[in-house]
């Protein structure tokens, strides 16, 4: 993501949208009420009443919107923008929907930016890597994509070798190029990780292959070792900036303080009585749960807590939901 315009003044910033999982931070940065504007294509309006063609002609036209709904569909990173129109066509007060994607130049109008919104935008207009996961022992693997906001189950193979589903028609060869022939086709740097001697020896099998990879052990095969794999920190030592690893170790950290009854706050009854005595560092709120908890991030901005958004799409944020949907780690202990 790309910012050409800022006027705080204004309330106004213009950014482009110069890739898919920057539509999943724009999810995050407009909220209901905000105003948002681009060139866009619209059906063009016959002045008379002639039948319309089967293909209908687009016309490229400037309009601007007043949100009222949002809709991101996770892994097609397909964002959808509605509203009514108030700007920049005849048709004022019509619906229009706005499909975002990359090369689009989206201004975004608000009332307020918030120290979350501004800090959220930063982060986007950062270089975020991406990378592969393959979690796999001699009965399966499980290759994963890791995106900005979740996790994505691609494939999972099966050898052949061992259970009662199968007869025991392992052949090695045909297991590990079926995994080689997944790996290649998303070009991607990837962390292969698994219990025991498996992904060593499929590392042999391919590494005239393999480009940018990286080889640890974890207990589990599966998506188990996927998440395994993040929570261990090993897909944060190839991707410093990704965000899916970030949140779970914060989460991870929310679930180690409430195991020893440590620094920590959840449920909101609780994170509110923290933040009002100012004992928050850090506030933890899943992403669908954010028009509900204003009130509760503007007190943390005004202490200086630290707001942390964590994605419902990955297994740290069920473990958020969970709790209420809200955390908090904390300075000091509140009685």
């Amino acid at each position: 993501m790309k910012i050409l315009k800022k006027n705080m003044k204004d309330g106004v910033i213009k950014i482009l949208i110069q890739d898919n999982e920057d539509c999943w931070h724009l999810y995050n940065l407009v909220d209901k009420g905000d105003f948002v504007s681009s060139i866009t294509y619209r059906t063009k309006k016959e002045k008379d009443d002639k039948v319309r063609s089967k293909k209908e002609e687009k016309e490229k036209v400037y309009i601007k919107i007043q949100v009222e709904e949002k809709e991101f569909q996770k892994f097609t990173d397909r964002l959808r923008i509605r509203g009514r129109i108030v700007e920049g066509v005849e048709e004022i007060g019509a619906y229009h929907t706005f499909n975002i994607q990359p090369g689009m130049e989206i201004k975004i109008e608000k009332e307020e930016w918030k120290k979350w919104h501004l800090d959220r935008l930063k982060e986007a207009t950062k270089k975020h890597p991406k990378m592969a996961v393959v979690a796999m022992d001699d009965e399966k693997a499980t290759i994963a994509r890791i995106h900005e906001y979740g996790v994505e189950e691609v494939a999972t193979i099966y050898s052949g070798r061992g259970g009662k589903m199968f007869k025991n028609d392992y052949d090695e060869s045909n297991y590990y190029g079926q995994i080689l022939s997944k790996i290649k086709a998303m070009n991607l740097p990837i962390a292969i990780v698994g219990p025991g001697f498996e992904k060593d020896k499929f590392v042999d099998f391919a590494k005239s292959s393999l480009k940018n990879y990286f080889v640890d052990a974890v207990s589990h095969s599966g998506m188990a070792g996927v998440y395994e794999a993040i929570r261990r920190g090993i897909v944060e030592r190839v991707m410093k900036e990704n965000r899916v690893a970030r949140e779970t170790m914060l989460v991870e950290k929310v679930m180690e303080e409430i195991s020893k009854n440590g620094m920590v706050a959840y449920g909101k009854e609780e994170v509110r009585k923290a933040l009002e005595r100012g004992a928050v560092h850090t506030l933890l709120i899943i992403n669908e749960a954010l028009m509900d908890s204003e009130e509760m991030i503007k007190i943390a901005e005004e202490t200086g807590a630290k707001i942390e958004i964590i994605s419902e799409w990955h297994e740290a944020g069920h473990q958020l939901a969970a709790l209420g949907g809200i955390a908090a780690l904390l300075r000091y202990r509140v009685e």
